[in-house]
């Protein structure tokens, strides 16, 4: 029960906050026009605005947050956009070690959330041109469908690690 419990809530938490900030993003910046205009013309989009989050390399939320206000120019919805994504999968991680009852509970209820946000964020990849072209656009990647898999799945590897670590840290102690 505990791994489901781990599961189900960091799932939620992840959709839930990337949601919240992905409405105050398009509410600062590019405007809800353009969100609902996506949405409706490229359903697969959804995938990206409520998964986003996994597919983002930690180094690149840190310099969207970071790194940027101070040696780029700042940009108000790309910061927050940044804070959205590293809030979600932190609060995701936190949550699947809060409700595990074990540390492989933890860290396996964040490597299935983890994992299930990746293959469908590789579905909109595979069956929308426009979901292909924005993750080249927004993270350099080469938009080649193979380079596009290979650094999504690496981000899927390294954010499992770098983020279950929470999720191992938060959860319950064993005594052997």
């Amino acid at each position: 029960m505990g791994f489901a419990k781990a599961f189900l809530f960091s799932m939620l938490a992840l959709v839930g906050i990337n949601f919240i900030f992905t409405i105050i993003y398009f509410a600062f910046g590019p405007g809800f026009n353009i969100l609902i205009f996506n949405i409706q013309t490229y359903p697969l989009m959804i995938f990206y605005y409520l998964f986003g989050s996994i597919i983002s390399y930690p180094h690149i939320i840190f310099e969207w947050t970071i790194a940027q206000p101070f040696f780029g120019g700042f940009d108000l919805p790309d910061l927050i956009l940044g804070i959205g994504y590293l809030v979600a999968s932190i609060i995701a991680a936190i949550l699947a070690g809060k409700f595990g009852e074990s540390k492989g509970q933890c860290f396996s209820g964040w490597l299935l959330t983890a994992v299930i946000s990746t293959v469908l964020v590789i579905i909109g990849v595979l069956f929308s041109n426009f979901f292909k072209n924005e993750l080249s656009i927004v993270y350099g990647w080469a938009s080649t469908i193979d380079v596009l898999l290979i650094n999504i799945i690496i981000s899927c590897a390294i954010n499992i690690l770098f983020y279950g670590f929470f999720a191992v840290l938060i959860s319950k102690t064993e005594y052997y």
